[in-house]
């Protein structure tokens, strides 16, 4: 696999002049969804027009990066017992973390729950529990305390978010809770966790 530079020569197909010569230069490439731009990306140029034509693997992980750093925000109003257990559970896997590690704790089930579909369906069995579990107190005047759990998120996270909504008919919020609950059940109910050790690998980068 070849390695270009600027002013590399090449051939590609242009939309508008077909097969055509190109050469490579650094450009600001849109995304293709229109919501950025990656800048200062090595493209191939058709010799024609001057449009991009083509993109060389070399240049494939600074555009995800690009892309990644434009964030979506989520919000979600939740009973404080919510934000307790992720707390509680990242203290479980390493009392040293902090709230900070909500986001990569609760993006990680979310990735694994989009990856499975078989997975994801049972998360609406699994909000109904957790919401008999962590909510009951509130109809007796306990723990109605809420907190905003706020949090900026990679497109590529929104689509794994999206894709589970879609999957189980729940909202964004109920699909938080039921993705806590699941949390709960793994990490802060057992004697004796499974994956801790994954888990820790994952605070390790994550801090």
């Amino acid at each position: 696999m070849k390695i270009y530079r600027e002013g590399d020569k090449s051939k590609a197909v242009c939309e508008r002049d077909g097969l055509t010569t190109t050469t490579f230069a650094l450009r600001d490439v849109p995304f293709d969804d229109g919501k950025g731009v990656a800048p200062n990306i090595l493209v191939a140029v058709c010799d024609k027009c001057g449009e991009v034509v083509a993109t060389p693997p070399q240049s494939t992980p600074a555009i995800k990066a690009a892309y990644d750093r434009a964030s979506v925000s989520i919000e979600a109003n939740l009973p404080s017992i919510y934000t307790d257990a992720l707390d509680l559970a990242a203290y479980r896997i390493d009392p040293s973390l902090t709230t900070e590690f909500r986001k990569p704790l609760l993006m990680y089930y979310i990735n694994r729950y989009a990856a499975d579909p078989d997975l994801s369906r049972q998360l609406v069995e699994s909000f109904l529990e957790t919401k008999a579990l962590f909510e009951e107190t509130q109809k007796i005047g306990r723990g109605s305390a809420k907190r905003r759990l706020s949090m900026k998120i990679t497109p590529t996270m929104s689509r794994d978010l999206e894709a589970v909504v879609a999957i189980t008919a729940l909202n964004k919020t109920d699909v938080i809770k039921s993705m806590i609950g699941c949390i709960h059940k793994d990490i802060i109910a057992p004697d004796r966790p499974k994956g801790l050790k994954t888990l820790r690998m994952l605070a390790a980068i994550a801090s």
